[in-house]
């Protein structure tokens, strides 16, 4: 896993630069030095991610940090348009960082070649805000529970043949992507399989989705745009969710409101804990199956106490307190979820 180089120190900005930003700098409200001293992670450098990595490094943003630990195939090269034919096989994040800081040397860019689980928290307490550039719904729900664990600003962005949509997500203050049903209905079919035994479903390789440079570059464009808007905090902010058909050139708005039993981002869960009770002759086996169709979780693990239990463990027959919590730990969160037990 070969990251970039230690990047140079930064420079202050170069201010030819008067000549480079000229044009935007004509806008009302603008504020180059502002943009200068801001930092933004773009979580995957596919179709949505290059595109708004490239237009976040064209305006002068100070540090923009690039992650994905996957490499350019040739079915990439219709809509990635930060490699060529020459760079199949290398590592995305990589290739993506040179051509950026060709593109913009004035920026400080940090390219990962890792997965979003995997960056330093360092890295991710002094960015100021995320855009979700994923392509699987695993990696985007873990991304948004750090955000909200970190209280950092998300802009979501995703796409499907000729349709995108665009969440902005600020913790606490607008909903997360947790807040509305947006858990496919093949992964509640599956939940129903044990957990034990979905080991060979997960090794399967993802499944390919129809993608089109055209969709892209207008969602892509719109996440760059709510970004930029609220680094600078200026103009209206979006508020709801956007989806975008480009089949029938429509644009729709969904009215979103924040869910007060979201188990990442209501108080109900973050502050007190949610009450879950546990029938005393269930297996962890059962338990786990519950908080999978439940939460939506993958391969949720049990800590209690400190401790990992095993499957054949039976908590209702051990000495539980009365709402004595118990800790959830999973792939898709970011954080653990705690729950108040209550055995009967």
């Amino acid at each position: 896993m070969a990251d970039q180089a230690k990047p140079e120190e930064k420079r202050p900005p170069i201010y030819h630069t008067f000549d480079r930003y000229a044009r935007q700098l004509l806008m009302d409200g603008w504020d180059q030095e502002k943009l200068a001293r801001s930092s933004v992670l773009v979580a995957g450098v596919g179709a949505l991610g290059t595109i708004t990595a490239l237009d976040l490094v064209l305006t002068g943003i100070g540090k923009v940090v690039v992650v994905d630990f996957d490499t350019i195939e040739m079915s990439n090269l219709s809509r990635q348009f930060l490699y060529t034919d020459q760079d199949i096989g290398e590592p995305k994040a990589v290739v993506a960082g040179q051509r950026l800081r060709a593109a913009n040397p004035d920026v400080q860019v940090l390219s990962l070649n890792r997965s979003i689980q995997q960056v330093p928290n360092t890295v991710w307490d002094e960015i100021d805000l995320i855009v979700d550039g994923l392509d699987n719904f695993e990696a985007r729900r873990w991304l948004n529970s750090l955000c909200v664990q970190k209280k950092k600003p998300l802009i979501h962005g995703g796409m499907f043949g000729w349709w995108g949509n665009v969440q902005r997500v600020i913790p606490f203050q607008t909903p997360c992507l947790e807040c509305q049903p947006l858990i496919p209905q093949e992964r509640l079919q599956k939940a129903c399989t044990p957990p034990g035994q979905r080991r060979k479903t997960e090794e399967e390789p993802p499944p390919k989705f129809p993608a089109l440079l055209s969709v892209a570059t207008v969602i892509a464009g719109i996440q760059f745009q709510e970004a930029l808007k609220h680094l600078l905090g200026i103009g209206k902010a979006l508020d709801n969710f956007l989806f975008y058909d480009g089949l029938y050139q429509r644009f729709t708005t969904l009215k979103l409101a924040m869910n007060p039993n979201c188990f990442l981002c209501s108080d109900r869960f973050r502050i007190k804990g949610e009450i879950f009770t546990i029938g005393r002759g269930e297996s962890i086996t059962e338990l786990k199956n519950r908080l999978i169709m439940t939460f939506g979780l993958l391969d949720p693990k049990i800590m209690f106490r400190g401790r990992l239990l095993s499957d054949d463990k039976i908590l209702g027959r051990m000495r539980v307190k009365k709402k004595e919590p118990i800790f959830v730990n999973d792939d898709s969160l970011a954080q653990p979820l705690k729950l108040l037990i209550v055995i009967k």
